[in-house]
């Protein structure tokens, strides 16, 4: 039985790396049996031509998507490329990537295995036994670990070692059971909002180690708002989390 999985790449300013990725991820296709894969590109509007680049190579593969819009963050992104898959395909599971290859293409068949074995839910971990980071500085050490550590314990997703993580493969069956538009993320915070509510629905969630690398083209897109907005939602969810508590005993 063949199952069907779209990778979500939301892009802004990605014209460096958005050809070699695609490239990249078409080669790895080439060697996954029983799957159907396919590529949505999520632009929002990139002035350096990411998108004209997409549709020049719509030509030569056909599984590839673009679907462009206004900038308003990486969580309003995926929640646009989310519902768009999801009201104009049938996906078995939608996959979360960025483009500038802090994620490497040859994960995907881990995951994917994964999926095949019923989780519902996986997580590219860079903190769990045997992922790691390569060539971070002090400060984004401390921002990761920050963010990592308020998501578990303020947000409360205690059983989670990367809740960060931008690395992911989810069942399309979860993404349709709520609102998207209900995680009220348009930032950086949507990975944690969306994690959070994994947790709540008890889905199966399992994480496999990866080897995160620094982008080595283009700069990255994290700014203070993102970071001012992480930390409101993490209180928020936190609070959503014990009013669901007192409602359900």
């Amino acid at each position: 039985m063949v199952k069907s999985a779209f990778i979500i790449i939301p892009t802004f300013n990605e014209a460096a790396n958005i050809e070699e990725m695609i490239n990249q991820l078409e080669k790895v296709f080439s060697h996954i049996a029983h799957w159907k894969m396919d590529i949505l590109i999520v632009d929002d509007n990139s002035p350096d031509g990411t998108g004209q680049i997409v549709k020049n190579l719509q030509k030569k593969f056909d599984n590839l998507h673009l679907l462009s819009g206004e900038k308003k963050g990486l969580g309003a992104a995926y929640t646009r490329g989310m519902q768009y898959t999801l009201a104009n395909y049938e996906p078995d599971f939608i996959m979360e990537m960025d483009a500038d290859f802090q994620h490497s293409p040859g994960d995907i068949p881990r995951f994917l295995s994964k999926a095949g074995r019923g989780y519902q839910f996986i997580i590219g971990s860079r903190y769990m036994p045997g992922g790691d980071y390569v060539n971070w500085s002090f400060k984004r050490k401390m921002y990761s670990w920050g963010a990592n550590l308020i998501a578990r314990y303020i947000a409360g997703i205690y059983h989670i070692d990367d809740c960060t993580s931008g690395f992911r493969c989810i069942s399309a069956k979860f993404l349709r059971s709520f609102d998207l538009n209900d995680l009220k993320s348009n930032g950086y915070a949507f990975q944690m909002s969306l994690l959070h509510a994994a947790t709540r629905k008890h889905i199966s969630i399992t994480q496999i180690p990866i080897h995160f690398h620094n982008r080595k083209k283009g700069d990255s897109k994290l700014g203070h708002s993102d970071i001012g907005e992480f930390f409101i939602n993490a209180f928020k969810l936190r609070f959503k989390r014990y009013r669901w508590m007192d409602n359900n005993g």
